[in-house]
């Protein structure tokens, strides 16, 4: 990676950075692009050459939450039943480093942007259904489970730990809710 490139991914970690400061004091429908760029530290010119607008820096960082997994799902994970904990928790880790600002998007009713990527997550993993099957329904019953699971985790203090939710998730989806 160049210089340039390098700058450029400083200056929109800047510009992340200064809209979940403002969040911390403000709503997200009121923080004006003035206030952003004076938060961020970064030049008006800088912001726009980024991003279009505000919600492109949610895109942006939740995009860049990416690391390098140790466990990637291999194959249909509704489908193999291998030992999901780890990648399950290596999730549940990454949640976890970033509770704060999460949490602060669950809080200030941002919580779709933070769906989305699940949603996107869990679709990559398990590949396209039929639109005729009723199999898609049970993968939209799972990403509304692991979201409703997180959110509640994230908004009640995460008190169980990474490890102690990815086995929880893991137990009411393999066994099921109404046993």
């Amino acid at each position: 990676m160049n210089h340039s490139q390098q700058e450029n991914l400083r200056v929109k970690d800047q510009i992340v950075d200064g809209l979940f400061a403002l969040l911390k004091v403000k709503s997200f429908s009121s923080i004006k692009i003035t206030e952003l760029i004076q938060s961020a530290n970064v030049a008006r010119a800088s912001y726009y050459r980024n991003f279009d607008k505000i919600e492109d820096i949610l895109v942006y960082y939740f995009q860049n939450l990416q690391y390098d997994r140790k466990y990637p799902v291999q194959g249909n994970p509704l489908k193999n039943k291998q030992d999901n904990l780890p990648g399950v928790q290596e999730s549940f880790d990454l949640i976890y480093a970033e509770k704060k600002r999460i949490t602060l998007l669950l809080n200030n009713g941002l919580s779709d942007y933070f769906y989305q990527v699940l949603y996107d997550q869990i679709i990559d993993a398990v590949g396209d259904m039929p639109t005729n099957s009723p199999e898609r329904y049970r993968v939209y019953v799972i990403i509304g489970a692991i979201f409703s699971i997180i959110s509640e985790w994230l908004l009640s203090g995460t008190k169980e730990s990474p490890h102690e939710m990815a086995k929880v998730t893991l137990y009411y989806l393999e066994k099921g809710v109404l046993q």
